[in-house]
């Protein structure tokens, strides 16, 4: 039963129109019970868009937050950068509970009944700006696809099954594509006190969340109108897994020759990058792969590796440069760089030098394990934190053979971990981002951007099997 005694919307239209009143307000402006007064916890942007903006109160209710509508209210920040806009994190949906979802269908699930129609209220997120000051952009209504309907119904079922399998202190936010089971807040490093007791072995508490990938395409959708290729139906996904399907996509191509994949697919007009265009022929891709639907949705990110004669592979792999502010702000498990990788896929698609000649091999789905994130992951951004607020950059200066005077610094190498280190990311030396505290050797306020790195030898494990 519904204890929600606030103001009734009797139709769509006219939430719609209530909603449209706040665009281009800014938080604290709608903060009518001051809310945001020593308090920066995004957390409170929720409420305050129910009480500011919808006027009702704050309540308990496991129903939709507008019954008569089956509507939930969300909100969510954005990021937009250099025309470059995504979503800032997942979307919390709801308490994740270990034993109704082991033994209720996804149909029937609170997740589903709850969270089927949503209206998700966007903000602008900006560096450095109280919430309060930030601005409602828009609220869009979104009903999920048959195709995403059904990869969420697969999500939900891969959770359930590792739970029904006594593996349910083994979740990961790698083991689904477009809705996980994330650890956020007040769940990190707590217990799930009545599930632990249930199942007897220790468990986090969880949310259900859609992942950040998925967040990212629905509002680019909403807010730049851009219609995005798709390579697979509805019907399916209604027997296969999204991973099932890319990998019957391949087989036929597994042990050919570069040769023979021309006479079969044509010859790529883009010789650097011919790879990506062999295996996106392969999957009846016409753009590029990463910006496929299903791929952007899942956060699949497509790698093509190139595994030479010798055994070795050429590149480390860079993610986005960081915002040293942020590092210097965030807490490791709330962090932007653990929440990125928690939500990652990998397929690497590789292709082996035999006498000459690259051959299609074999693809790997692959996410980094938690158990590596949570410990080397952890310690390299700690160590990082630690010098961006100590103020220990730069330790020194080294010329080298041409004459060029470089800076030394002070962030995680490559020979101190045996995954994930700190290495350059911009352009130049004059592609800096700001730091949190002025360098003491130096006094500079800025520093070349730097972005997270993982080894190449650990790359190439994880392709060999190892």
């Amino acid at each position: 039963m519904s204890v929600n005694p606030g103001r009734l919307y009797n139709s769509v239209d006219e939430l719609m129109k209530q909603f449209d009143t706040a665009v281009g307000k800014r938080f604290k402006e709608l903060d009518v019970n001051h809310r945001l007064v020593g308090n920066g916890n995004k957390g409170v942007l929720g409420q305050i868009v129910e009480e500011g903006v919808f006027h009702y109160p704050i309540n308990s209710d496991h129903n939709a937050d507008f019954p008569n509508l089956g509507i939930e209210l969300k909100t969510t920040g954005i990021w937009n950068r250099k025309r470059d806009i995504s979503a800032k994190e997942r979307l919390p949906l709801c308490a994740f509970d270990y034993i109704a979802t082991e033994n209720t269908p996804f149909e029937d699930s609170y997740v589903w009944s709850k969270c089927k129609s949503l209206l998700i209220a966007i903000y602008e997120y900006l560096d450095g700006m109280p919430y309060g000051e930030m601005m409602l952009l828009k609220g869009f209504l979104h009903a999920f696809t048959k195709s995403d309907i059904e990869v969420i119904r697969n999500d939900y079922e891969i959770l359930q099954n590792k739970i029904k399998a006594g593996k349910a202190d083994e979740i990961s936010e790698t083991d689904t594509n477009y809705l996980s089971a994330c650890t956020s807040g007040a769940g990190h490093g707590k217990k799930d006190v009545t599930a632990s007791r249930h199942f007897g072995i220790d468990l986090k508490p969880r949310k259900f969340a859609l992942k950040g990938g998925y967040m990212t395409q629905i509002i680019r959708k909403i807010l730049t109108k851009q219609e995005v290729e798709s390579i697979i139906e509805a019907a399916e996904l209604k027997e296969n897994s999204i991973e099932d399907i890319i990998t019957s996509r391949f087989k036929p191509y597994f042990g050919k020759k570069e040769s023979e994949l021309i006479d079969l697919l044509g010859k790529p007009t883009d010789s650097k990058n011919r790879f990506e265009r062999y295996v996106a022929a392969m999957l009846g891709a016409k753009g590029k792969v990463n910006s496929v639907e299903e791929f952007a949705k899942a956060n699949i990110q497509l790698k093509t590796i190139r595994l030479e004669e010798n055994g070795t592979i050429e590149q480390n792999m860079s993610f986005p440069a960081f915002s040293f502010i942020d590092v210097a702000n965030q807490e490791w498990e709330d962090s932007e760089f653990r929440e990125m990788m928690t939500n990652q896929k990998f397929l690497f698609a590789i292709f082996e030098n035999i006498n000459g000649e690259y051959v299609f091999k074999k693809i790997k789905f692959w996410s980094i394990p938690d158990s590596i994130l949570d410990n080397d992951g952890q310690k390299v951004f700690n160590e990082l934190k630690d010098v961006l607020l100590s103020g220990n950059i730069v330790r020194g200066f080294q010329t080298q053979k041409d004459g060029k005077v470089i800076r030394l610094n002070n962030f995680p190498k490559s020979a101190s971990n045996p995954y994930i280190h700190i290495r350059p990311h911009g352009q130049d030396g004059g592609d800096t981002n700001p730091l949190p505290v002025p360098d003491k050797l130096t006094g500079l306020t800025e520093y070349t951007k730097q972005c997270f790195w993982l080894k190449k030898s650990y790359i190439l494990s994880v392709i060999k099997g190892n």
